[in-house]
């Protein structure tokens, strides 16, 4: 007796399979946290290993150390670190890769990382600099100091009879509110105020216009002074503008990234 050859099942298509998951080279410390919460301090946790986290400058080689503001038995099974980028020496653009220093002083050892993901974390202290976590191509974890975005200042916010008088330091003769980077509102800058006035608001909409400063080509976002709060549009709440029957019309909020927002409301709706 004979018995047809039974074909083989296909499997999916190569095309369509799942990438392979990203894998840390044999013998990397595996980072099993890694974020810049606050805008200039580094969290870090490893699993646990014998040794000290710190910072390689990628141009000298040099290893930087700053201070471990975390207790050494504060999170057991891993090696924990929140160091102070601020430590670091300079203000110059640099790249640090992301390191354990063995015990016994032999050669450091970058740190592994999955894909990050989350917010673009906000300005340092100073105003002026800016942190950015990243991986190299092999999935080493670096930290980079560069510059902070340029960006107006908002000086204050008043209330007045005309509406809400806003004082910004920066560069343009026009505030305007964008939307997809078309301008929704354009208003004089006479000195280094602006008023918003219910009358000259332009249609409510779902997302929230984006307020600048500047020229149309030459925009500059208005950001929060000296911002040090992780969520900056619950913890500094600014004026809102009203119409004549007490109705919000118009809310000024800061971005995740302190950077000012206006959502302009419907008098009629909920």
């Amino acid at each position: 007796m004979k018995f047809a050859r039974r074909r083989p099942v296909e499997g999916p298509d190569a095309a369509d399979a799942a990438p392979p998951q990203p894998t840390p080279p044999r013998g990397a410390p595996v980072a099993a946290f890694a974020g810049i919460l606050d805008g200039q301090r580094l969290w870090l946790a490893v699993d646990e290993a014998p040794g000290s986290l710190a910072l390689r400058d990628t141009g000298s080689g040099d290893v930087i150390a700053p201070e471990n503001e975390v207790p050494a038995d504060d999170q057991p099974g891993y090696r924990a670190a929140r160091l102070d980028l601020a430590q670091l020496p300079g203000d110059a653009e640099a790249t640090y890769d992301v390191v354990l220093v063995p015990a016994r002083n032999s050669t450091p050892k970058p740190v592994w990382s999955k894909p990050l993901g989350g917010p673009r974390p906000r300005p340092a202290d100073d105003g002026r600099t800016q942190w950015r976590l990243g991986r190299t191509a092999e999935g080493l974890l670096q930290v980079h100091r560069g510059p902070v975005d340029a960006a107006a200042e908002l000086r204050s916010v008043e209330v007045t009879d005309e509406g809400l008088r806003l004082t910004v330091a920066g560069e343009g003769s026009t505030l305007a509110l964008l939307a997809d980077d078309a301008a929704a509102l354009t208003l004089p800058v006479e000195g280094s105020t602006v008023t918003l006035r219910t009358a000259s608001l332009p249609e409510p909409g779902e997302q929230p216009y984006q307020v600048v400063i500047g020229e149309p080509g030459s925009w500059l976002p208005v950001r929060r002074r000296d911002n040090d709060l992780a969520e900056p549009g619950r913890g500094a709440p600014l004026p809102a503008l009203v119409d004549g029957d007490d109705r919000e019309r118009l809310r000024l909020r800061w971005s995740p990234r302190a950077l000012l927002v206006a959502r302009v409301l419907d008098p009629e709706g909920d």
